[in-house]
């Protein structure tokens, strides 16, 4: 199994999960020509696509879809609350055949790949956060949620893989020139993670299984790099795990490192 995360962040967010039977994205987040051009830098094509996850409705999450489905027949899995936002709100693919609507825990096969959404909590009508299963391998997929419930944390524990959310900073957060209504959002429970928040449900739900962390939907204005990976240092030193993990901060215009499970 390959993870590539070709765009993370409030501009765009867009995954690629490559198995040995099937290729699929998480979110098209991204214009259909970046789409194209990201994946053609590792060697796929938009035509080898079996299927589409989306999380929610955001614009950062669906900005590529109106034009890929109205160029390609792929499959997209989303939720009930999604879909009505997406189709009705939206106006994006209202006769679209290939649209596949699930419920929350309801369990979604690629071959021998198992998909399965929960919950999160974010500002969307019904947004959906994954569990991927194949090859032997787990994979989780949590972004945009501005907590994460006991529930979540027994479903997310022991992952080979965890992309998840480190949005920003608090104290970035809070000197930024934002309206204070759009500050109270983002730090709400359904707003977005900051990094000591998301590191430290990490710290509980890792195992000496998990070999790969990407920190995923960082801020450009509220949150950087460097205190990012302080944070961790502080946080993860009381691991046990830590020198077998890697962390890998996800880029916004630029391809993140692969990982190869």
């Amino acid at each position: 199994m390959k993870i590539t995360m070709l765009a993370s962040g409030s501009k765009g967010n867009c995954t690629l999960i490559e198995t040995k039977q099937n290729k699929f994205l998480i979110d098209v987040g991204i214009t259909y020509k970046a789409l194209k051009n990201r994946l053609n830098e590792v060697n796929v094509t938009i035509d080898e696509i079996d299927a589409i996850f989306i999380t929610h409705e955001h614009t950062d999450h669906i900005k590529g879809l109106a034009v890929l489905i109205k160029r390609h027949s792929i499959y997209i899995i989303l939720s009930h609350g999604t879909y009505k936002a997406i189709v009705s709100r939206k106006k994006i693919g209202i006769t679209y055949e290939y649209y596949n609507v699930i419920d929350t825990e309801e369990e979604v096969y690629l071959n021998d790949t198992s998909i399965i959404p929960f919950l999160v909590s974010h500002d969307a009508l019904e947004p959906f956060g994954y569990v991927i299963r194949g090859e032997g391998k787990k994979i989780v997929y949590l972004t945009d949620s501005g907590y994460i419930s006991q529930e979540n944390e027994e479903k997310i524990k022991d992952a080979d893989v965890y992309i998840m959310e480190t949005n920003h900073n608090i104290e970035m957060l809070m000197c930024t020139k934002r309206p204070w209504s759009l500050k109270k959002r983002i730090l709400g429970d359904n707003g977005h993670l900051c990094n000591e928040d998301a590191l430290h449900t990490l710290l509980r739900v890792v195992s000496k299984r998990t070999k790969v962390i990407y920190l995923a939907h960082i801020s450009e204005e509220a949150n950087n790099e460097d205190i990012l990976l302080l944070t961790v240092k502080e946080v993860f030193s009381q691991c046990i795990h830590q020198n077998d993990i890697k962390f890998i901060v996800a880029k916004q215009y630029e391809l993140s490192e692969s990982t190869l499970l």
